[in-house]
């Protein structure tokens, strides 16, 4: 069913409710898996030894969301926005439910990168349909809620994958998605327009930098208890640096590319595209290690897991909204600074967990860290868009988002990597027929969580420093939200 024109006042209300509901299915489902990540890890069969391959669950979730975003609003603009929702919706549940019924590890890692293809896909065409579909008199509220939307997926999600696991098991987490999300993709078939374009899609660049990202993980995550040889490592650094060289030269000579470089060259969107690559290494590296802690060392269960998480997740919408306030008052880099000073605090009292935890230790240092991560949000999207051209700021904010989700990608790698190497190193030194195993054991598990929580104090601390260089932008005027740009 097409439009004709201009949506109805009603028909657009529906179509932002069933739009923004995708977008929430989506968000939740790729939070959730934080607390569900134990549960899996046993299931599935992996032993202690194999720990380290755990990252792929994560990892190949985060390679099909970074392959899908920047190329799927490019497909939906010329086949059609409710088309390509509707199959980014299918793929999403076609992806749900052979995650659900996964023999083992490699089945499960390719279904999770099938169900981010669907997934990544559904943020930019949601807001594709918002902007052409709803009259420009609600086209505000229509963006504002697919960022309510997002926001509050990702921060129901670790709650609602530990309360289904410790009811029903984790694969029910995924079976659920079925009957969620495929009425939403149908709904928003019927109700939005699907006008064709002509245009090019730049297929090769999109493979180009999948292949990089693909093979810069595979050089991060490594075997703790047999290490790679570093020239190996290293040959495989230098292979993903020459896959994005190869990028850089064919997108700046393609007619359609999926970016020019020279528009992410400028100092201020440069600077604000490395600072969201930090973030997302530290933003990660709680979401993971924070339930991580409370199962392994306070042998909490899933649900303890994400209910000690929403301590940090409830904090980021509310620096959200305080960022954008706040960075049309102080300055964009002053802002972002702050932000990024009160994540390395909240990693410093994160490093003061052991096995006997208070609630106000629970809790403040959560809620300090999931503030700051929230106030940079506005500031780095402000940068970025008062850094491009006025035609380039979509797809300026889009890599942005690229740029954190490559940060988590590599810190989800280093985390499950040289985390559990350091652990490996001191088990080993705990004779196991000692008395005292168990506790040489539970001391090992807490020094190496407070070194990864110390090490992401400091990369945040370096993206304090970055975020420096974002520029001071308008302060006479409010800095508008990432989520409103055209």
């Amino acid at each position: 069913m097409s439009a004709a024109g201009p949506a109805s006042d009603r028909r657009a209300r529906v179509l932002i409710a069933w739009v923004a509901l995708g977008v929430f299915v989506a968000a939740d489902d790729q939070t959730s898996i934080v607390t569900m990540l134990p549960a899996i890890i046993s299931d599935i069969g992996l032993t202690v030894d194999d720990f380290y391959r755990s990252s792929w669950i994560v990892n190949g979730y985060l390679l099909g969301y970074l392959v899908a975003l920047p190329i799927v609003g490019r497909v939906a603009d010329i086949y059609g926005h409710a088309r390509v929702f509707a199959a980014c919706i299918a793929c999403f549940v076609v992806g749900s439910a052979l995650v659900a019924v996964s023999p083992g590890y490699t089945w499960l890692v390719v279904a999770r990168g099938l169900q981010a293809v669907g997934g990544g896909g559904v943020v930019p065409v949601a807001m594709a349909i918002v902007a052409s579909e709803v009259p420009a008199g609600k086209r505000l509220l229509g963006l504002g809620a697919i960022a309510a939307a997002s926001e509050g997926g990702a921060l129901l999600g670790p709650l609602w994958g530990g309360v289904i696991t410790d009811l029903a098991g984790w694969r029910t987490v995924f079976w659920v998605n079925l009957p969620m999300a495929a009425p939403i993709g149908y709904a928003v078939w019927r109700l939005a327009g699907d006008e064709r374009r002509r245009g090019r899609i730049d297929w090769p660049g999109a493979a180009l930098l999948g292949l990089a990202l693909a093979i810069l993980t595979v050089a991060l995550v490594d075997d703790p208890n047999g290490p790679r040889p570093l020239a190996v490592t290293l040959t495989l650094v230098g292979l993903a640096l020459a896959t994005l060289a190869v990028f850089a030269w064919h997108e700046a000579r393609t007619p359609e590319p999926m970016v020019r470089p020279s528009m992410l060259a400028g100092r201020h969107v440069a600077a604000a595209n490395l600072a969201s690559l930090l973030v997302g290494g530290g933003l990660i590296t709680a979401l993971i290690g924070v339930p991580l802690f409370v199962n392994l060392v306070l042998l909490g269960s899933p649900l303890d897991g994400g209910l000690t998480l929403m301590r940090l997740t409830a904090a980021v919408p509310l620096g959200a909204l305080a960022g954008g306030w706040l960075g049309s008052r102080l300055g964009l880099r002053v802002t972002a600074s702050l932000g990024m000073t009160l994540a390395a605090a909240g990693f410093v009292g994160l490093q003061a967990w052991d096995a006997t935890l208070s609630e106000v230790l629970r809790s403040v240092p959560q809620v300090v860290g999931g503030f700051g991560f929230g106030l940079v949000i506005a500031p780095l999207g402000a940068a970025v868009l008062q850094g491009v051209p006025e035609g380039a700021r979509a797809t300026a904010s889009a890599w942005l988002t690229l740029s954190r989700v490559t940060g988590m990608l590599v810190g989800t790698a280093v985390l499950t990597s040289t985390g559990l190497g350091r652990f490996y190193a001191r088990a080993s030194q705990a004779e196991f027929n000692s008395p005292d195993f168990e506790r040489l054991i539970a001391e090992a598990q807490v020094t190496t969580f407070r070194e990864v929580f110390i090490a992401a104090a400091v990369v945040m601390a370096v993206a304090a420093l970055v975020a420096w260089f974002i520029g001071r932008g308008d302060r006479e005027e409010p800095a508008e939200p990432w989520w409103t740009a055209s």
